[in-house]
């Protein structure tokens, strides 16, 4: 889910180079459609899907999609929105958008997914968390929200279907090269002014990149990471150290 654009554009595309055939899931049905053809015009193999994940009829299309190309083996939860707002200034629809998308529709695409991977012997489902699940920031109090609360989902999907075979994890990055932080930053006075910043406030002295992204999906769908469920990897340079 959310494969058209940002960190899910990044997995979708860098697994199907992997040999993976991807299902690209995404409420931008146009942007998947590009998606797919950018990944199998590179010799990839590929399928699209429009699905609003916040409606449980989409997910279970979806997932109908997924079986007929070859099944779950990973499903990548990486669709999200935000609303820049504080607890008293964020209002009603903004608020329950940001939880449809970031938590709702996460437990849609378990729920009808993690069936399936159990079928077949089992699978890895990996969230696209947040540092922001484990810390706050200010005038981001339903985003945080969604985030904190995707974390003991994923625990709780994970000791419910250990014994299946289905492993759930939480990658939670900070601000990265791609994905909603740059929405964020475009939409500042200074955007590159912006970026200098976050980078120089994280211990580690840069943004996150995509690539950093990958690879701990990656480690997180394959055999190293077998015996690793329910957990959060940190993937944002020290930050969530340096502030809890």
């Amino acid at each position: 889910m959310g494969g058209a654009s940002g960190l899910g554009e990044v997995v979708a595309t860098r697994a199907a180079a992997e040999g993976a055939h991807v299902v690209v899931a995404d409420i931008d049905a146009a942007g998947a459609e590009r998606v797919v053809k950018d990944i199998t015009t590179a010799g990839g193999r590929a399928t699209p899907c429009a699905v609003n994940v916040t409606r449980e009829a989409d997910v279970v299309s979806m997932v109908a999609t997924a079986k007929e190309a070859g099944g779950v083996d990973l499903l990548v939860l990486s669709a999200a929105v935000e609303t820049r707002a504080s607890v008293v200034e964020c209002d009603d629809d903004d608020w329950q958008r940001v939880i449809d998308v970031n938590l709702k529709g996460p437990f849609l695409c378990m729920k009808h997914a993690i069936p399936v991977m159990a079928a077949a012997g089992g699978g890895s489902v990996v969230a696209l968390g947040s540092v922001l699940g484990a810390i706050v920031a200010p005038k981001y109090a339903a985003y945080c929200a969604s985030k904190f609360a995707l974390v003991n989902l994923c625990k709780q999907a994970a000791i419910e279907h250990a014994r299946q075979g289905v492993r759930v994890n939480v990658v939670a990055p900070s601000a990265t090269e791609a994905g909603l932080f740059l929405q964020v930053a475009a939409q500042a006075e200074d955007p590159e002014g912006l970026k200098k910043m976050v980078a120089a406030n994280t211990p580690m002295g840069r943004l996150g990149t995509a690539d950093d992204v990958w690879q701990t999906v990656l480690f997180l769908a394959g055999p190293g990471s077998s015996y690793i469920s329910g957990t959060v990897i940190p993937l944002d340079g020290g930050m969530a150290a340096r502030r809890m």
